[in-house]
């Protein structure tokens, strides 16, 4: 217990780390980051994420089972449940290709003697589960998912996380004393602790990486991690608009994009537009940047999306739009391992913009290799998660991402972008 942790990224993996430490009685645990929490650029930053998962039983890959874990934690957990709402999940689409995998674990839960999916397969389908929806839904076809699906409030969560983990004794340090360079070494190259850039040593016996999409800059990674931006916009709602969308679904095109219902704070709905994503490419790595603002074409692609769903929405003023980081490994995996060359480093990336909703789990597996290595997980989450270099070279970029032009594209060759005024600490 009188161990010194450092945990390098105060976002969503990096709270949840100082949460489960704390939690089990860790007394030295420091988190550094640029920004307080919630840090400006951290994915986690949000006031929705979605809650999805599936339920495969005994067959449960790693992943799938910390998701469903995930989902009855937000539930379990006094400190969560008060950002939770299991409202539902509608994922769809109008070709075939973007359901199959839905369509499979249908019939695997149905070959268990499970209840299935509820199959939608019209508009009034759609409209009878979201009474706002006035659009067209041409051709559209879904599953609604299960029933601790939703949404969650992602920044309120976060937020109670790290003030938990601080009451608890956890030190957070922000600003250039807390914006990590990368590992400090010895004279015999072993890891002693990270240093900063202002020039800050900071010494500890194990050092945690979960940087999101800047914890590729901090050690090489042989290409398994890609950093890569998706994009929102937020629009206000009236009184009686918010009504006609207050706890329904969210709804998911793979296809077009997603939304949610109103925040409860400013009443805001937030829409993210379906594509596979922005690289920034310098060199081999895709290296992130703070923009508060999202290029026209992704403008244009969350305008369409609400017209196919509420078309009166689609003109609406933008009150904030901007880019969000994520990082994604070749499989979409975590990589939760400790580092190839140093076994007091323990790597906690790979959220392949899929993680936010393990928020309130994640960091008790990345305790577990802190404190005691990998053996520390069990065989199948340890395969899962591991360091695995050989998988870079068959890398997918889309990543069974549609929607938009249908390929990645880089920043650079973005010249138009929508600007939005708002407060970007709010």
């Amino acid at each position: 217990m009188d161990q010194s942790i450092v945990i390098v990224g105060s976002g969503t993996f990096g709270c949840s780390t100082a949460l489960h430490l704390a939690r089990r009685g860790y007394k030295n645990v420091t988190c550094l980051d640029k920004y307080e929490v919630p840090s400006a650029i951290s994915a986690g930053n949000d006031i929705n994420k979605m809650v999805d998962y599936v339920d495969e039983g005994e067959d449960a890959t790693p992943d799938s089972r910390i998701e469903l874990e995930a989902a009855q934690t937000w539930n379990d957990d006094p400190l969560f449940r008060p950002f939770y709402h299991p409202v539902g999940l509608i994922v769809s689409a109008s070709s075939e290709e973007p359901l199959k995998s839905v369509k499979a674990y249908d019939s695997r839960l149905r070959a268990r003697g499970k209840p299935g999916l509820q199959y939608l397969d019209k508009p009034e389908d759609f409209k009878q589960l979201i009474p706002g929806l006035t659009g067209p839904l041409k051709g559209w076809r879904g599953y609604k998912l299960g029933e601790k699906c939703g949404w969650v409030h992602a920044r309120k969560a976060m937020e109670a996380a790290a003030a938990e983990a601080k009451r608890m004794g956890v030190k957070f340090v922000s600003g250039e004393d807390g914006n990590v360079k990368g590992l400090l070494k010895d004279d015999n190259g072993k890891c002693i602790g990270v240093e900063t850039h202002s020039g800050k040593k900071v010494l500890a016996d194990k050092v945690v990486l979960s940087a999101g999409a800047n914890t590729c800059l901090l050690t090489d990674f042989k290409g398994q991690l890609q950093a890569k931006c998706f994009t929102l916009a937020h629009i206000k709602l009236t009184e009686e608009e918010n009504k006609l969308l207050k706890d329904t679904p969210v709804l998911f095109n793979y296809e077009k994009g997603f939304f949610f219902e109103a925040d409860e704070d400013k009443g805001e709905m937030k829409i993210c537009n379906e594509f596979p994503g922005y690289t920034r490419m310098e060199g081999d790595e895709s290296v992130p940047v703070k923009r508060s603002e999202i290029p026209i074409e992704a403008e244009q692609g969350i305008r369409d999306y609400l017209r196919e769903t509420i078309p009166e929405f689609a003109e609406k003023p933008f009150t904030k739009a901007r880019i969000c980081w994520c990082t994604d490994s070749p499989d979409r995996n975590l990589i939760l391992t400790t580092h190839p060359d140093h076994d007091n480093v323990v790597l906690a990336t790979g959220d392949s913009g899929k993680s936010y909703m393990l928020i309130p789990v994640v960091g008790k597996y990345i305790s577990d290799v802190a404190i005691g290595g990998n053996e520390a997980l069990q065989p199948a989450d340890r395969q899962c998660w591991r360091w695995r270099p050989e998988t870079a070279s068959s890398r997918d970029d889309k990543q069974d991402r549609w929607g938009g032009k249908g390929v990645v594209t880089d920043l650079k060759d973005v010249k138009d972008w929508t600007h939005v005024n708002w407060d970007e600490s709010d």
